[in-house]
């Protein structure tokens, strides 16, 4: 049976009131105790030359004879009888820890299994931490001043409603925390994205009314593209970001999330004392409490580590030093590694931007901004077009195209349009339209529409274009069919009404057609 802990100050106070001559009866009845524990402190007491007739002592004189106490009856982990019988499997043990990824937890299971080893899981434990110390951690806690520093991660915050697909989706918590007043912002979406870890930011700062010196987060790729203790590769947007704001970014070390220990602990309360505390309709929700939460409920919570309000201390020490907000918005970018194809374009969120011939084979970076897209190689600006938020859009320059070929794109724009015009008007409407889209792309369907004139004749075509642009339908395969099923003579919808040609009884049968002359039996 396990020995019963001594209680400290319950030995202190016996000692001591021993020394005030009180008998054991007495202190039985002030402290509550039983009368065999009394005498057995006492007895400890004896060998470190605690007298009867001794005069009372200050009380760091008991606080020490009772360490001696205690220190003395503790039995050397090394001499019990569970580290002796562990000690049988020590071969064992060793050759199991040199595998790879092997723990002390499996080494259990295995002698459990394997060896009917019968003692506990703690018993084992201690036994491993005796023979393989580790050497303990120390670490120095750092305080900042007010505005120099704030706490940026994410972190799981469980399913939420989508307002648009009214599904359930995995959502995240976005937490930045103030290092000196502790007061922290939340906010809950359903990606960790660039673009999103941007926005967040900028809702942040917008928060707090102002922007704090430096930025401490982890090597999520939203923020850190290639993490390096000394020279880590930043994200694109998030650099913009820093310049635009003007903070400094400061990624922590791999893999260390003390590091950013005011951030860290903020996200399980959060859970505890947000999540926990109601259901929300959908993500929206969350988000509109959440804010009047961080202000009104955690925001006057006293904290732990330093014994003041985080929003109190915000307000009175903190906001009014935090670097002012830029008067411009941020154009957030989005930025994109793309090859430039033999077709002189590249692709950017599903549309298509041209590049002149020598950068065709090389890669550049695109940046999307809220109106422009932009290409840099090398760092040099090489390229800016309007943007195009509809998928599969062409941004064309033609004369980003080689000199030989633009010289011919040139005249497909006015010559091919004078060219149809000799096959008739309607003809000419047509090429202008299919040209309208992308000339340099449609030049073989344009040259195809000619061809056409040849074989069907320039009358017939251009009654055939006709039907086209009434029918808003400029394809190939349309126009052949047209002129292949003499479609052209057709009248169109608005004719149909005024010149009908086609009789009410034009498909009907005779009346002779359902007279029988047969009986038919079944």
């Amino acid at each position: 049976m396990a020995r019963k802990d001594i209680r400290m100050e319950e030995l202190v106070e016996v000692l001591y009131q021993w020394h005030k001559g009180r008998n054991i009866t007495q202190i039985k009845r002030a402290l509550e105790l039983d009368r065999k524990t009394i005498r057995k402190y006492i007895e400890l007491a004896e060998p470190y030359g605690f007298m009867r007739d001794d005069e009372v002592r200050d009380e760091l004189y008991y606080l020490q004879l009772a360490g001696k106490i205690q220190g003395g009856l503790k039995t050397p982990l090394g001499c019990s009888e569970s580290f002796k019988k562990t000690a049988l499997y020590q071969t064992s043990i060793e050759k199991l820890l040199a595998k790879q990824y092997m723990t002390p937890k499996q080494v259990y299971r295995i002698l459990k299994k394997d060896h009917d080893y019968g003692l506990s899981y703690s018993s084992f434990k201690r036994y491993v931490n005796i023979k393989y110390p580790k050497e303990p951690r120390s670490c120095l806690r750092i305080e900042v001043q007010a505005a120099q520093e704030a706490q940026v991660d994410f972190g799981s915050a469980g399913m939420m409603v989508d307002p648009e697909t009214g599904k359930l989706r995995r959502s995240h918590a976005f937490v930045m925390t103030l290092s000196y007043c502790r007061l922290p912002y939340v906010e809950f979406v359903f990606d960790q994205g660039q673009a999103t870890w941007v926005k967040c930011h900028k809702h942040a700062f917008e928060f707090f009314g102002g922007v704090p010196q430096r930025i401490v987060l982890d090597n999520l790729k939203s923020g850190i593209l290639r993490p390096n203790t000394y020279d880590p590769v930043f994200n694109r947007a998030y650099a913009e970001c820093s310049k635009h704001y003007g903070f400094i970014i400061d990624p922590a070390k791999i893999a260390r999330g003390d590091h950013k220990g005011k951030v860290e602990r903020k996200i399980p309360v959060v859970r505890q004392q947000f999540l926990s505390f109601d259901d929300f309709r959908d993500i929206k929700d969350a988000n509109d409490r959440v804010k009047p939460w961080c202000l009104d409920d955690y925001g006057m919570q006293v904290h732990g580590t330093t014994k003041r309000r985080p929003f109190e201390v915000f307000k009175a020490e903190e906001q009014q030093l935090l670097k002012g907000l830029p008067e411009e918005q941020f154009d957030m970018p989005l930025w994109k590694e793309a090859k430039v194809h033999p077709d002189h374009h590249v692709v950017f969120a599903k549309n298509y931007y041209s590049m002149p011939t020598r950068y065709v084979g090389k890669k550049v970076w695109a940046r999307g901004g809220l109106h422009t897209v932009q290409m840099f190689y090398e760092g040099e600006l090489v390229k800016s077009h309007t943007r195009s938020y509809a998928e599969g859009a062409w941004r064309t320059d033609e004369t980003d195209y080689p000199p030989e070929k633009s010289k011919y794109l040139l005249k497909t724009t006015g010559y091919y349009q004078q060219e149809a015009l000799k096959h008739g008007e309607y003809v000419r409407q047509v090429v202008a339209r299919i040209m309208t889209e992308h000339a340099y792309r449609n030049l073989r369907k344009v040259q195809a529409v000619f061809r056409l004139a040849d074989k069907y004749g320039s009358a017939t075509l251009n009654l055939a274009c006709r039907r086209c642009i009434f029918y808003e339908d400029y394809r190939m395969n349309t126009l052949k069919r047209i002129l292949d099923k003499e479609l052209y003579h057709l009248p169109l919808g608005d004719e149909v009404a005024e010149h009908p040609q086609i009789s009410s009884d034009t498909f009907l049968r005779p009346p002779e057609y359902f007279t029988h002359t047969k009986e038919r039996t079944l």
